[in-house]
């Protein structure tokens, strides 16, 4: 018997058979379409086995094609100290950081600066955590103290029993 936590807004299960029924505009604004950060952790638990990331990412590609944006708060760069080495680009497993020339001129030069894309974005902390000119930040409600008392409630809330 496996035991999970669960948050009850995400339903993989449910947002799929919404995609499959042709029920777009209830697929791309579900929240699971945002919540799933590739982990995998669900393809070896899929009696189906099917590769449940591949899909939520596929249809969070047509989301953000169709104008849908995400619910989550994501990782927001200081423009005025990023000095553009790339490092946050390299880390970023979402490929949700790219370096962007502002038509800000400085000495002649457009100014090249880290952009987060808020869509691919799962505010991981990476990128913060890299960022050499401490350019990078994540909302309060990641801050230590936050994460610590999420994951107490999290721990305190009732587990639901799965059987195989």
């Amino acid at each position: 018997m496996i035991q999970h936590k669960f948050e009850p807004e995400y339903n993989p299960r449910r947002l799929i058979r919404k995609a499959m029924m042709g029920m777009k505009q209830e697929a791309f604004g579900d929240k699971t379409t945002w919540l799933c950060s590739a982990c995998d952790l669900c393809y070896s638990a899929c009696p189906q086995e099917i590769h449940i990331s591949g899909v939520l990412l596929a249809i969070r590609e047509l989301a953000i094609q169709a104008g849908y944006t995400t619910f989550l708060k994501t990782a927001v760069v200081d423009e005025l100290t990023c000095v553009a080495c790339g490092l946050c680009v390299e880390v970023c497993p979402y490929e949700a950081i790219t370096l962007v020339e502002k038509p800000v001129m400085f000495r002649g030069k457009a100014v090249t600066v880290a952009h987060v894309d808020p869509n691919r974005c799962m505010a991981c902390g990476l990128c913060a955590a890299s960022c050499r000119s401490a350019s990078i930040g994540l909302p309060d409600e990641f801050s230590n103290e936050a994460v610590i008392e999420n994951l107490w409630e999290w721990m305190r809330s009732p587990v639901v029993e799965v059987t195989e």
